[in-house]
């Protein structure tokens, strides 16, 4: 073991190999070591420390062995073949068996040999495979749908945790672009929308209708041929009751309110029951998506053919 005097000037090394969510469960790989101490009794940490408050985590890795590493430095005097790391963080347990409360979590390495350790923030050496653009997952923690953001501070370039929109909020990832009649359908309403987040859970992004008495239906978005994205989310008026609708596009708690209806758009029409209905946009309602599901009263519309 180096004297104190030196352990204080010992430089460190780190290497991120693999940064990832997926879920609920953050995927940390690669190599950290102490320059010029051996890798010889590891004890080598992740440290998880909210930035605000200065509460921190501090959890088990494994270790993993990578030969040869350090024949390129010091003429090869010091090997660091036990500096691998591989981390699963899950953060509806991080917290102590709880789940990691809002914040920005910063990530750093408790590197830790011979009885000697230093902290070092990572990321700002990785693969370059590895992105540090933040990647913003929608993910199911149980009771709620929370937003968590891997991504890599400016200027340093060293990962952080962004749990609940303190940095990166989710709204800017969702738009819509527009409404039309889908093509081949003439009673299927299409509204196309773009999502831009790294990941949602399956269904979760749907078009919420409401006829403000008490009546809902729900269409989730489903992606576009093309890749990228896009989204679309058909809505057969032919399964509406009547009534006027309103509606939004969501996710999880977020949500958009739905573009207006093109007061243009031909109205649909079919029959229910044998009896004739139709769906059009809602007059009057100005940029507010409204949409008029009802049954043709055929004595008014014979009156009206017979008035001269």
């Amino acid at each position: 073991m180096p004297p104190a005097s030196a352990t204080r000037q010992l430089g460190v090394r780190h290497h991120v190999t693999r940064a990832e969510l997926r879920g609920t469960v953050l995927h940390l790989a690669g190599h950290g070591y102490l320059h010029r101490v051996a890798t010889e009794d590891v004890t080598t940490e992740l440290v998880l420390r909210e930035r605000g408050s200065g509460t921190e985590h501090r959890l088990t890795v494994a270790h993993t062995a990578t030969p040869g590493l350090g024949k390129e430095e010091d003429e090869g005097r010091y090997l660091y073949e036990q500096a691998g790391f591989e981390a699963s963080v899950d953060i509806t347990t991080a917290a102590d068996g709880g789940p990691l409360p809002d914040g920005l979590w910063d990530i750093s390495l408790a590197i830790g040999a011979q009885g000697v350790t230093r902290e070092v923030r990572i990321g700002s050496k990785r693969d370059g495979g590895v992105s540090g653009a933040p990647a913003m997952h929608i993910v199911d923690s149980g009771s709620e749908a929370r937003a968590v953001t891997l991504y890599t501070t400016n200027p340093h370039g060293n990962f952080t945790l962004d749990i609940g929109e303190r940095k990166h909020e989710v709204l800017p990832h969702l738009s819509l672009r527009g409404v039309r009649w889908a093509p081949g359908s003439s009673t299927e309403l299409e509204l196309a929308s773009r999502c831009t987040l790294a990941a949602f859970p399956d269904g979760a992004l749907a078009v919420h209708l409401e006829d403000g008495r008490g009546e809902t239906a729900v269409f989730p978005a489903r992606a576009a041929s093309q890749p990228g994205g896009d989204f679309v989310v058909r809505v057969p008026v032919t399964e509406l009751p009547a009534g006027l609708w309103t509606g939004q596009l969501r996710l999880g708690a977020w949500s958009l309110e739905l573009p207006p209806i093109p007061e243009n758009l031909a109205p649909a029409k079919w029959r229910r029951r044998g009896l004739p209905w139709f769906a059009k946009p809602a007059p009057g309602r100005g940029q507010e998506f409204a949409l008029q599901v009802a049954r043709i009263d055929l004595v008014r519309a014979v009156t009206r053919r017979l008035k001269p």
